[in-house]
């Protein structure tokens, strides 16, 4: 997975592209660190450009939930099959979700 981050003063865009697995477990959590500092009131997460998503990628989503509590965050776009495995997880009742 390749990511890149987009600061808008008080928001963030968090850009993911290619599969999003257990592997990318570190650099993301390097992700969650680095926007946890910063505190934004808003992180969305455009997944636009991931072409799978497994189910650690999913316990990663919930992780940064977690260390971003005060942050609003946002899924964003997707494949048919990410946006499957989002309402099979039921993200939706812990995400806001954009298409």
């Amino acid at each position: 997975m390749q990511s890149r981050i987009q600061n808008n003063g008080d928001a963030v865009e968090l850009h993911l592209e290619g599969r999003f697995t257990f592997t990318d477990h570190e650099s993301f959590r390097r992700l969650i660190e680095e926007l946890g500092g910063a505190a934004p009131r808003q992180c969305t997460i455009d997944l636009s450009a991931v072409t799978y998503l497994d189910s650690a990628a999913v316990g990663m989503l919930l992780l940064m939930r977690e260390r971003l509590d005060r942050s609003k965050i946002v899924l964003k776009g997707g494949s048919p099959s990410v946006k499957e495995l989002i309402r099979i997880a039921k993200l939706g009742t812990l995400f806001d979700i954009a298409d």
